[in-house]
């Protein structure tokens, strides 16, 4: 009977340990955070954001930690160019309507190029049906924005590379 009670025992702690281990991971939930205006800064360029209208937020889904960016730019570079980190793929990114200020998902929005943004990557997100000017997709957006940052990211290195380095081994650290 003893022997029987020590194997239901450790059933239960290894169910037990088992349950703990994959709930914590599966429930990790993400969604958009209010940015404190003039007062946080940018994950990438670390300038503090202002703009309620060009805003974007990254979230990792393994731990639920959401970055701020002063321009959708920024955050690209910053996710899928600077630092390639292995959740990249599987982020939720989120962008300020050009318009409201709400918060959009980046694939549901509407792309228009041609805005002046805080960082000067140029497009601004809006919501389906909320301009009359040419949409592009979130491919389309995703792409133009990281053949800009590439190309102001060799004007940076021929600048300042010293800095540039710094700032990349900085902002590539996740806290």
């Amino acid at each position: 009977m003893r022997l029987f009670k020590t194997a239901v025992a450790v059933v239960v702690v290894f169910a037990v340990s088992l349950m703990f281990a994959f709930g914590s991971q599966a429930k990790v939930s993400l969604k958009p955070q209010p940015i404190n205006f003039g007062h946080d800064k940018c994950k990438r360029c670390m300038m503090k954001i202002k703009s309620p209208y060009f805003s974007a937020e990254v979230g990792n889904p393994e731990t639920g930690k959401v970055y701020k960016f002063d321009d959708i730019g920024c955050a690209v570079m910053w996710l899928y160019h600077d630092c390639r980190f292995s959740w990249a793929k599987k982020a939720k990114v989120w962008v300020t309507d050009a318009k409201t200020g709400k918060w959009l998902n980046v694939e549901d929005a509407c792309w228009v190029d041609g805005m002046m943004t805080p960082m000067h990557f140029g497009l601004g997100a809006f919501k389906e049906g909320e301009t009359d000017k040419k949409c592009l997709s979130w491919n389309e957006a995703k792409k133009l924005l990281l053949e800009r940052g590439v190309k102001k990211e060799k004007m940076m290195m021929k600048k300042m590379p010293k800095m540039f380095k710094m700032k990349l081994k900085k902002m590539c650290v996740l806290k």
